[in-house]
């Protein structure tokens, strides 16, 4: 999490976007099955990040279902739609980065070494695939992630 920057100076703007952003998380965490509580948020800036929202399971997680692992994905998405619906298109940040980084992460994990994808079937690919694999599991991946962006669209304009 690293440690809170009280000094830091941010704009009335940079917070406010800041707000928008975490609340976007806060607000899909809340309302998608499979997303654990929300344990803090904040857009007290810590580490490198501006603001941010924590979640812990409610119990003690020994596997996790697909259901949970689409959840993390709108999360992790939640921030990046909240900027584009409130401040448009040309105004979303870089702050969704690390957001991108972790969903890309997710569904790349959920395709190639848990079998969760459909298109490419029930196998975990641990070498390194042919490429003609490779564009398989590529597509697939923005295939999770565009669906996941679809349904945060859908759920934030609610």
């Amino acid at each position: 999490m690293g440690t809170e920057r009280k000094t830091m100076f941010l704009s009335e703007e940079s917070k406010k976007l800041t707000a928008y952003h975490e609340s976007g998380h806060a607000i899909v965490a809340f309302n998608t099955e499979g997303a654990h509580p929300i344990h803090k948020a904040t857009i007290m800036p810590r580490g490198s990040a501006l603001g941010m929202v924590t979640q812990l399971p409610s119990d003690d997680e020994t596997s996790i279902s697909k259901k949970q692992l689409l959840a993390r994905l709108d999360v992790c998405m939640g921030g990046r739609v909240a900027e584009e619906l409130t401040f448009g298109q040309d105004h979303v940040t870089t702050g969704a980065r690390s957001d991108l980084q972790t969903a890309t992460e997710v569904a790349k994990y959920m395709v190639s070494n848990c079998g969760m994808s459909d298109a490419i079937g029930p196998v975990n690919i641990k070498e390194r695939p042919s490429s003609e694999m490779q564009s398989r599991i590529d597509a697939e991946v923005v295939k999770l992630l565009r669906e996941a962006y679809d349904r945060v669209t859908t759920l934030l304009k609610k």
